[in-house]
């Protein structure tokens, strides 16, 4: 059956809206769902929008809570109004932005990780970014299914055509995540999205749908086209998009293109908040940084004024009171109170965030800029520069607002006046929407309602990224006929403004997959290569490429083909959006297998999330940085050690290895070792054939797989090298094996994952804790593995604390080593959900503080502590001010230079000493780690 109702869903980091268009009175327009919820622990009322947050409620608050919403999310969980306003005062039950945590690249956005960095919540009870916007939209489908719904089964919510709004600068990772999370909710499979800056501008042309209307705005189009500018800046992010308005000789309606979109700039209303903040805290004169709770509660009221003051008008000289509860026994006591006058607070926004600038500004880049909640919030807070980057002298003839930071009428002045000034007082038409917060959802309803009528503006675009795919690629030899090596370029699969449905294919390119393994592509996506299209090989650089996750497939050919040569199937690239505005990727063979051309999907690998990719991560043609015949030389010889009748020791062959390829084994790179890896992995089960074969096979296989990631196909590596622990060692007995052993999996533990990792633990923890000789190499694995869960990171830290207080005046450097790994506020590979509270900085630091770290068994004190504690410009993970000089001062007491408590002082990047440090040994060469 049809559905009746067209639904519109503006999933938003701070709010969530739904407004729908009902078929059988279609007369009536958008309506604005009223969203009955909880909003205190006894009262339920309606509202036009749903607070996008969550919250755990503790034993007391689940007693109280009395009414009669929707019910609870889950067991003991709300959302909306209710737990905004508790988040206030306990953020470690709070979730928040998790629009902004599901298009943040650097996290698994499937771990469970909110609320972050709680030691509240167990970790087992925590929900990812894709389960937490999907409770935002499971919340709606009951509330709609509950009172609309209720009517007959046609008004169900699971039969309506529903669409959900998405920023423009959504890249396809977070669009097929935020789609993930509908079906996590129960949504239809026809479920589709729209971008938020188009879904405002149809909230527009719904209210300005006749041509007429068009003409008296923004004058005659039949004469020029006339671009309007869609700023929607919410709660996390700043979207930007033109669209083009023109009058086509015989045609009744106008013609609507989306043009451009902007990056995707993390920066919106939460930053002000953020930023108040600051304000407010430094003016509790004399007071020591606030703890979470106090943070939390401050960043809450600053959100409350800001939308106070913002929405009325008054003297600058007006007050408003802040006062914050404390911790102590006595409320009235511990009450913390400060002010700001209006002054501060509109100065803060106008001057922070929108200040004047020329046409020509740019994003500032600062490293050392402050984060907070994890989050990588844009570097340059001044949202004019990223709008003037994104304009680049293009003449703006209409401004349309949307989004809740710019419902103040004192930022929409600032922003249209900074368009009159960079287009010499040429000031843009103001396009009008009835309400900023719920124009997105009512444009969303009537976008998806247009799809059936006549006579009505529909916007055209296709895609607003144009994608890429990173290949190895040959130069056509000059006249001179010399040697060429190979490149890395971008080829283009899909062009920026592709409409839905229709394929690109790539077929100049020579392209050929491994047969049955898993291959991989890197991906990027750009906003402003409008230029580029498919086919195309261009060179890649930092300001217009965003990448991506790499993309994989397995070439499994079918049962009965002939298995090629040289394993490998030629294919050409194709690429489309579908009908949900989903982008798919197919690798095609080019020649027929069995009768049919056979196509494999590319699929985006998201597990790949924490790491950092180098190398080539096409197919073809690593750079190995040898000659081909010294690279065959070298796999000859790992299979001749091997072998029945070996040339030379197995103990020497990595000494031979570096006699053939002419370098040290520090100079071999990240494609040459996973060369080596892969026939090296073949002789897996012959390492058996004495305890030296094998211990110079877990050597060997050690530093030809460091540190576990970097090259497309290590996850695949790694399962392969998994098979050791599940057969065990052939010579078990044999100390020097068992200890290659544990030196194997922490060398390679950045490609392990979590349930390895915790296999691992599980088998060697007791004889960790034992702290005997047999614990040196089992605590320094144990330290490397930054998937574990908190609560065992942490009982590892108090052992290894424990274990250097008693061995103070023996051996201890296992422990000295795998503590500064556990507490390092710099994560190798596990994220930030890897970084253990500062307080047990602290707690490690009473108790070691007493030792005589001048002795030359504690030498490596002070350069735990400076991992431990170092600056990282982040409220949750910096330790106090007057433990840091606690710090310094024994440290320089025990002989520590200036430069080594360097990192104590100020934010000071980690450098390629400290990874060296915290790996153990040297990095593959090209191997780049970012943190």
């Amino acid at each position: 059956m049809a559905a009746r109702y067209f639904i519109g869903i503006d999933l938003g980091t701070s709010n969530c809206a739904l407004s729908y268009i009902d078929s059988k009175d279609p007369t009536a327009g958008t309506q604005v769902f009223q969203i009955p919820q909880y909003a205190s622990l006894n009262t339920v009322r309606e509202s036009s929008s749903l607070p996008s947050f969550g919250y755990y409620l503790s034993e007391a608050e689940q007693s109280a809570l009395a009414g009669d919403a929707v019910g609870e999310w889950d067991s003991g969980r709300v959302v909306g109004l209710l737990a905004r306003e508790l988040a206030g005062s306990d953020a470690a039950r709070s979730i928040s932005s998790a629009k902004s945590w599901l298009c943040y690249a650097g996290i698994d956005r499937e771990r469970k990780l909110l609320p972050w960095k709680s030691e509240v919540i167990a970790e087992y009870d925590k929900c990812s970014p894709v389960e937490a916007s999907a409770a935002y939209l499971d919340y709606l489908r009951l509330a709609w299914d509950q009172t609309i719904g209720r009517e007959d089964k046609q008004s169900l919510f699971d039969r309506q055509d529903i669409v959900i709004t998405v920023p423009a600068s959504f890249d396809t990772v977070a669009q097929r995540l935020t789609l993930d999370a509908a079906q996590q909710a129960r949504y239809p499979q026809s479920t589709r999205l729209l971008e938020e800056p188009q879904a405002a501008f149809y909230a527009w042309l719904e209210t300005h749908g006749d041509a007429r209307d068009w003409g008296q705005t923004l004058g005659e189009l039949s004469e020029r086209p006339k671009v309007v500018c869609v700023c929607d800046i919410g709660g996390g992010t700043s979207d930007f998009s033109l669209f083009e308005l023109s009058q086509i000789a015989g045609e009744a309606l106008p013609h609507v293109r989306r043009i451009a979109v902007s990056k995707h700039i993390l920066l919106g209303g939460d930053n002000i908040d953020l930023a108040l903040a600051h304000l407010a805290e430094a003016k509790l004169s004399g007071q020591t940084a606030l703890s979470t709770t106090g943070w939390s509660q401050l960043v809450a009221q600053c959100r409350d004024l800001k939308e106070r003051v913002l929405s009325t008008e008054g003297p600058e000289e007006e007050p408003f009171t802040i006062a914050l509860a404390g911790a102590g026994g006595s409320l009235f006591e511990s009450v913390q109170t400060l002010t700001l006058n209006r002054g501060d607070i509109t100065r803060t926004v106008l001057d922070g965030f929108f200040p004047v600038c020329d046409a020509d500004a740019q994003p500032v880049n600062d490293a050392s800029g402050l984060r907070e909640i994890g989050l990588p919030y844009a570097q340059d807070s001044a949202i004019t520069h990223h709008l003037a980057d994104f304009i680049r002298g293009r003449k703006v003839d209409a401004l349309l607002f949307n989004g809740g930071t710019l419902a103040a009428a004192c930022v929409r002045v600032r922003l249209a006046d900074q368009l009159a000034a960079w287009q010499e007082g040429q000031r843009p038409v103001i396009l009008e929407n009835t309400s900023l917060e719920l124009a997105v959802a009512r444009g969303a309803a009537w976008y998806r309602a247009s799809l059936s009528r006549e006579h009505v503006a529909t916007i055209e675009g296709g895609s607003g990224h144009s994608f890429y795919l990173e290949v190895s690629y040959t130069p056509k030899r000059g006249k001179k006929k010399r040697k060429q090596s190979a490149e890395t370029r971008l080829v283009c699969v899909l062009a920026q403004g592709s409409p839905l449905e229709t394929s690109t294919r790539i077929t100049a390119l020579n392209l050929s997959l491994k047969v049955n393994m898993p291959v991989q592509f890197q991906a990027y996506t750009s906003t402003c290569r409008e230029g580029d299209q498919g086919g195309d090989l261009v060179r890649k650089n930092e300001h217009d490429f965003h990448k991506l996750p790499v993309m994989q497939t397995m070439a499994q050919l079918p049962v009965g083909a002939p298995l090629p040569e040289d394993g490998n199937v030629a294919i050409e690239l194709e690429a489309h959006l579908n009908s949900l505005g989903l982008l798919r990727v197919n690798c095609v063979s080019v020649r027929r297998i069995l009768e049919e051309n056979r196509v494999w999907r590319l699929e985006f690998n998201l597990r790949q999330a924490d790491e950092s990719a180098a190398g080539d991560a096409a197919p073809q043609q690593p750079n190995t940085g040898l000659s081909s015949e010294d690279l065959e030389s070298s796999k000859a010889l790992i299979a001749d050690t091997f072998g029945p009748e070996p040339r030379i020791p197995a103990s020497k062959l990595l000494k031979e290895l570096e006699r053939i390829s002419h370098l040290n084994r520090r100079e071999w790179n990240v494609p040459f070792i996973r060369e080596l890896w892969q026939t090296h992995a073949s002789f897996l089960t012959r390492r058996d054939r004495s305890p030296e074969h094998e211990l110079a096979w877990l050597n060997a296989a050690g530093f030809f797989l460091r540190p576990g990631y970097g090259h497309a196909l290590d996850p695949y590596f790694i399962r392969t090298l998994w098979t050791i622990y599940e057969l065990d060692l052939a010579h078990a007995n044999n100390k020097a094996n068992r200890e290659q052993y544990f030196l194997l999996w922490r060398r390679v533990a950045g490609g392990l994952d979590a349930a390895q990792q915790e296999a691992l633990y599980d088998a060697w923890v007791d004889k960790t804790l034992q702290d005997s000789k047999q614990s040196y190499e089992p605590a320094r694995m144990l330290g490397a593995f930054e998937h574990l869960s908190a609560e065992k990171r942490t009982q590892l830290a108090h052992h290894f604390t424990a274990s250097i207080v008693r061995r103070s005046e023996t051996f201890c450097d296992h422990s000295i080593w795998a503590l500064g790994r556990v507490l390092n506020r710099v994560p190798l590979y596990g994220g930030e959900h890897a970084i253990l509270p500062a307080s047990e900085v602290w707690l490690a630091f009473e108790q070691l503080e007493a030792l005589d770290w001048s002795r030359d068994n504690l030498r490596n004190l002070p350069q735990l502590f400076v991992q431990a504690a170092r600056i990282v410009n982040n409220r949750d993970h910096d330790v106090a001010e007057d433990l840091r000089e606690r710090i310094i001062a024994k440290a320089t007491s025990s002989g520590a230079s200036t430069q080594q408590t360097e990192p104590l002082r100020t934010f000071t990047p980690i450098d390629a000493k400290d990874i060296q440090q915290l790996f153990g040994e040297s990095l593959p060469v090209g191997l780049q780690v970012e943190s």
